[in-house]
């Protein structure tokens, strides 16, 4: 049974999807970019029906000020408390013991970074991005950065900034993976432009550590959201995997 559920977050009310089994692992999906609940041509939508039909809950949200929920979108990088919620409102409501959490793009940086607040117990994240939101226009009169292409421009820039600079995103994310007291598994499209950049970032120095704490798997497509027949089977069963690896005995 498919239910709609309110929840509070920092004063703002979050809008969350609840499709509901018997089993005590559930799935939390967040989603990338400013992509509503049920995901693009609604695939996280579909997604839950069926893992649902497993026996596993799964709960979908829209982050605030996105979609059905109220607030202001300050982004993935502001996204800490939006996940803590939508985690702790899903365990009460579905009475789980484990949480998977499954994020996509931008949505699974932002549960690398953040999933030890939110006490989730695994990580599935599908092409995560290894970069941050772009800096803002240059000031009227100032000379513009010479133009570059958007993957040169991801993978080029990690690691590169001066040690009295804040950490660039990619170290926070190496940072977390390394650190991460959870199974995290990596899904890469193979010809998918985020995946090649977070592929070459594994390779840079002083962040292939990271690479070692992850379990990687790859599907040939191009599609970052595994949009294909063949994309969604492949997706359906490697999340089904993290989900019965969670499962009590």
């Amino acid at each position: 049974m498919r239910s709609l559920i309110g929840f509070p977050c920092l004063g703002a009310m979050l809008v969350g999807t609840l499709d509901g089994a018997s089993g005590d692992t559930g799935l939390l999906i967040v989603s990338g970019g400013n992509e509503v609940r049920s995901g693009p041509h609604r695939s996280m939508g579909q997604l839950a029906h069926r893992i649902a039909a497993a026996g596993y809950p799964v709960f979908r949200f829209d982050r605030r000020g996105v979609g059905d929920s109220g607030g202001s979108n300050a982004g993935f990088l502001e996204s800490a408390p939006d996940i803590m919620a939508a985690a702790g409102i899903f365990r009460r409501e579905a009475k789980l013991r484990r949480v998977v959490a499954f994020g996509t793009g931008d949505g699974a940086t932002a549960l690398a970074l953040y999933h030890g607040q939110a006490r989730i117990d695994s990580l599935l994240l599908a092409n995560p991005i290894v970069v941050g939101p772009p800096p803002p226009p240059p000031e009227e009169g100032a000379a513009p950065e010479a133009s570059r292409g958007w993957v040169r421009q991801m993978i080029g820039r990690v690691g590169t900034r001066k040690a009295d600079s804040p950490p660039s995103l990619a170290a926070e994310l190496a940072a977390a993976l390394i650190q991460a007291e959870v199974p995290v598994t990596v899904l890469l499209a193979t010809r998918d432009a985020v995946a090649t950049a977070f592929a070459e970032f594994l390779h840079k120095p002083g962040f292939a550590a990271a690479g070692t704490r992850i379990r990687r798997k790859q599907f040939d497509t191009a599609s970052h959201v595994f949009a294909g027949i063949a994309d969604r089977a492949w997706l359906y069963e490697r999340v089904i995997e993290a989900l019965a690896e969670q499962r009590a005995p």
